[in-house]
């Protein structure tokens, strides 16, 4: 009978090799390989301004989770749009304090 999966190699040539990129991809060390980074000369304005527009996409996304909720989850769902929309508020509040009147 001819088998579809062939059968894995034996050995490897290069165990070491073989382990360092395994826990590469299987652990990485968050430390050295961070998800998300922030430019470190970003303004604080710059920075306000980006917080802002994240929570008007979270706020986006929340509401649409309300959309299809019911019960408990409504409410829950309901209340994370209350948040978001009170964080933006202050986020909005800290750049018009930044302009010059």
């Amino acid at each position: 009978m001819d088998k579809i999966v062939p059968d894995p190699p034996r050995t490897t040539r290069d165990r070491q090799a073989f382990d360092r990129a395994l826990s590469h991809y299987l652990q990485p060390d968050p430390a050295s390989h961070p998800i998300f980074t922030v430019h470190q000369d970003v303004s604080f304005e710059d920075a306000i301004a980006q917080i802002s527009e994240l929570l008007r996409c979270a706020a986006a996304t929340a509401e649409s989770a309300v959309q299809g909720s019911t019960g408990e989850n409504r409410g829950m769902a309901c209340s994370t749009v209350h948040l978001i929309d009170m964080a933006r508020t202050l986020a909005d509040q800290a750049l018009d304090c930044l302009k010059p009147h």
